[in-house]
């Protein structure tokens, strides 16, 4: 297969999730032949051929990574993509921050744009979904074609990274947004006024944007509207935007109370939900407190949903390589032990992770029990996972202990205990997440 024009390409994929699936599903639609890597997925769209081993997306002239966050995107492109070579282009589609992509351009083995994507998943399905693409002019001509089978408009940012930088920008303002809605809603509500009469309007004035109008049912039918973009993917871009202001040393102080606000979401376990759910979350801190303003005290039976969500959300922000969610749900003297007896403090579990030390590849973690005294949560349960630890792949197999304590209006992490199964597999337990 030729590469240029409207010819179909060689196409390594790797990171076939939410987003990926339908992207790689309209590469094959557009008459790419599309190579699909993720070891997270056991079945590929459609047309699209699955390869193990990462450095098999070398054999394409272009491959693209739609990956969750840094640390899997810099082993793909500085491992993986290792002996494709300088002509090979690389087309980092997920949201990692532009430093890492500048590095990886600047010190990696192949070409490097970033073209980070603007929209949902339903969107993605029609290829309806925008992208932003940073890099050099003729590196972004060779993509387009390429991205064009995918989205329905390129936005050719600058330089390489600033692809990045647009998408942490807006989804700042998405969060803005979603809290904005959330809020005007509490105050309709609180003066007696119909959600849905509100939220009519709402559309049709100066304010209803777009996103105003199909995040509709995601606000008022929450639980059957669906997750088009989850609450940990907003908090963690909104956090990673926020790092960019403080670095530029511009103050944005709406950004941060929308961020505090994700950050008791994520700790509410409704990470995985839609963003729309920051409703939800405002919801929660009313109730929270009488009308005299004392705690309102939780049954047995929620806080134990509670924290079996927040052992969800943190095991699913570890999945991810999005340390900034699992330290919003941590204890700031937080003490993590491993299997193989080496302790780690917050700190040091996020240099850990951040550098890539620890990439996680698959967990399981199921619950026996929670056991709940006064303010401290204990999950008695097993954690299994495919995990690289060092540069060395490994399986793990424990019993697992994790500390829960109630912290102000929440709860947080505060110690992580597992002790290796001896027969290397399950001790019997079988409780669904």
């Amino acid at each position: 297969m030729t590469e240029g024009g409207g010819d179909a390409v060689l196409i390594g994929f790797a990171g076939i999730g939410r987003m990926g699936r339908p992207m790689a599903r309209n590469l094959v639609a557009a008459g790419h032949a599309v190579l699909g890597h993720d070891p997270a997925v056991d079945e590929m769209p459609d047309g699209v051929t699955p390869v193990t081993d990462a450095a098999a997306l070398a054999e394409a002239p272009i491959s693209i990574s739609m990956l969750p966050d840094a640390a899997s995107t810099r082993e793909l492109v500085r491992g993986g993509l290792a002996a494709a070579g300088p002509d090979h282009l690389h087309i980092v589609m997920g949201t990692v921050g532009p430093e890492v992509v500048r590095e990886l351009a600047e010190g990696g083995p192949v070409a490097i744009v970033d073209a980070p994507v603007s929209g949902s998943v339903s969107l993605a399905e029609t290829a309806a979904i925008t992208t932003m693409v940073g890099g050099a002019p003729d590196l972004v001509e060779r993509a387009r074609p390429v991205l064009a089978a995918m989205t329905s408009a390129q936005f050719h940012t600058g330089p390489v990274g600033t692809g990045s930088v647009a998408k942490l920008a807006m989804n700042a303002v998405l969060g803005l947004l979603s809290q904005g809605v959330a809020e005007g809603l509490l105050i309709a509500e609180c003066g007696g006024l119909d959600p849905a009469a509100f939220y009519e309007v709402l559309r049709n004035s100066a304010a209803g944007a777009p996103y105003v109008g199909y995040k509709e049912k995601a606000f008022l039918e929450p639980d059957v509207a669906g997750v088009a973009a989850p609450v940990s993917l907003i908090r963690k871009d909104l956090a990673m935007a926020l790092e960019l202001a403080r670095r530029g040393g511009a103050g944005v102080p709406a950004s941060e109370v929308a961020l505090a606000v994700l950050d008791e979401a994520v700790a509410a376990g409704l990470g995985e939900q839609d963003m729309a759910r920051v409703l939800s979350a405002l919801r929660m801190r009313a109730r929270s407190t009488d009308g005299g303003g004392r705690p309102v005290t939780e049954s047995g039976a929620e806080v134990e949903a509670t924290i079996r969500g927040l052992e969800d959300a943190r095991y699913d922000a570890v999945l991810r390589g999005d340390f900034p969610a699992f330290a919003a749900l941590s204890h700031p003297r937080l003490t993590y032990t491993h299997s193989n007896g080496s302790v780690d403090t917050l700190d040091s579990y996020r240099e850990k992770v951040e550098s890539g030390f620890y990439v996680y590849h698959r967990i399981d973690h199921p619950i026996d029990r929670v056991v709940v005294e006064g303010d401290t949560a204990l999950v008695i349960g097993e954690m299994h996972a495919d995990i690289t630890a060092g540069g060395t792949r490994k399986t793990l197999a424990n019993r697992a202990l994790a500390v829960w304590v109630r912290v102000d209006e929440g709860w947080r992490l505060i110690a992580y205990q597992p002790t290796v199964l001896p027969d290397g597999g399950r001790s019997g337990v079988r409780v669904s997440r």
